[in-house]
């Protein structure tokens, strides 16, 4: 599971990433609120956000994860302990509130609830997905993906019913510009490991699950 932490105390980051990097997590630590909003994708799985941190606080990198991606899974840990506070981060969708100082074991109990999670979606031909860990299985026996083409099943089952356009795939899946023909070949293996008619294509140059 890849881990984004964001923690100014340079102790307290050093700790905790340290802490989860001996539990076999991957740990990419930031100290400071701009440099970690300029290095955030959707290929992490949980977010640990300190609220006062430099430049750009918390709050408002927990707001812009949302807005690119409804499903993150984030914990904020803060000294701030105002209620106000508290219910803000709530309503922007963190998915739990740890208040410092906590013992750094707490934590990992928190993050280790989160990796146990499992949110399917589930289709009628017996596809299911699961968001948390972007594997998918038909008739529970999981099929084999590469890493681009979980992530792009991801986009997919997270916008049901939705075009997803060639420039969302390139941004989303490869993080970078690719060729028209670099994506059908994706999609066309995809297409041979699932069942007929799952992945559909949209008049509006793109695709979708219905």
């Amino acid at each position: 599971m890849k881990i984004f932490l964001l923690e100014d105390d340079f102790a307290l980051n050093s700790s905790i990433k340290e802490m989860l990097e001996d539990e076999n997590y991957r740990v990419f630590s930031f100290y400071d609120g701009e440099k970690a909003i300029e290095n955030i994708s959707n290929n992490y799985s949980l977010f640990i956000l300190d609220i006062n941190v430099p430049n750009i606080n918390g709050l408002e990198i927990l707001k812009y994860i949302k807005s690119i991606n409804t499903n993150a899974n984030i914990l904020i840990i803060s000294a701030n302990i105002g209620i106000d506070t508290i219910k803000e981060a709530y309503k922007y969708g963190c998915e739990d509130y740890i208040k410092k100082p906590f013992d750094i074991e707490e934590l990992l109990l928190k993050v280790e609830k989160i990796s146990q999670k499992e949110s399917f979606i589930t289709l009628n031909n017996g596809l299911k997905f699961n968001t948390f860990n972007k594997r998918v299985f038909l008739n529970n026996i999981e099929i084999t993906l590469t890493k681009n083409e979980s992530y792009f099943l991801y986009l997919l089952f997270t916008n049901l019913g939705q075009r997803v356009t060639y420039s969302q795939i390139e941004e989303f899946v490869y993080g970078e510009e690719k060729s028209y023909m670099a994506i059908r070949s994706m999609i066309k293996r995809l297409r041979q490991k699932l069942p007929k008619d799952t992945i559909l294509n949209s008049q509006e140059e793109g695709y979708f699950i219905d």
